[in-house]
């Protein structure tokens, strides 16, 4: 019941906001459609760590494929992403298939004096077996930060 009345109050008071400050209601019905297809963000880039991102962005979606340089698959295997992008902001997830684990990137888009580049904050979480997670659970997620720049060569760093 308290969750219930939390949850009523909140709506209240996002209503009342919304009532108060018209315009903000409309933010979303403001974006225009260029900004929707973010054509900054196609196409390859490498990160810190010489692992390769493709990226496919379309209306605010973003698809594409990730090789990492890092871990057990080899640097030829794709692996599936998927993600939104929103004006100069980008997430997006990649499943390692058949390696236990699945890693999330959230960054923004920027350039330096060596041009453009987008920063990222990652989660990787790797499968614990059941009869290890409570003394093991934590440890199944690790944290870090990667900056990806376009792909301007095909070599990369080797393992």
């Amino acid at each position: 019941m308290l969750k219930h009345m939390c949850r009523v109050r909140l709506l209240w008071a996002f209503f009342w906001i919304l009532g108060l400050h018209p315009g903000l209601g409309m933010a979303a019905e403001t974006i225009t459609t260029e900004k929707l297809k973010n054509p900054e963000f196609s196409g390859s880039w490498v990160n810190d760590r010489g692992s390769v991102v493709h990226l496919f962005p379309s209306n605010g979606l973003v698809n594409g494929f990730y090789q990492t340089n890092l871990g057990q698959p080899d640097m030829s295997q794709r692996f599936p992403l998927t993600g939104f992008i929103q004006g100069d902001l980008i997430t997006f997830t990649v499943n390692f298939d058949g390696y236990g684990s699945m890693t999330s990137w959230a960054g923004q888009l920027s350039e330096d004096q060596h041009g453009p580049f987008f920063r990222t904050l990652w989660y990787l979480t790797r499968d614990i077996a059941d009869e290890m997670e409570d003394a093991n659970l934590w440890r199944s997620i690790t944290a870090g930060a990667s900056n990806f720049r376009p792909l301007s060569s095909p070599s990369l760093p080797k393992k």
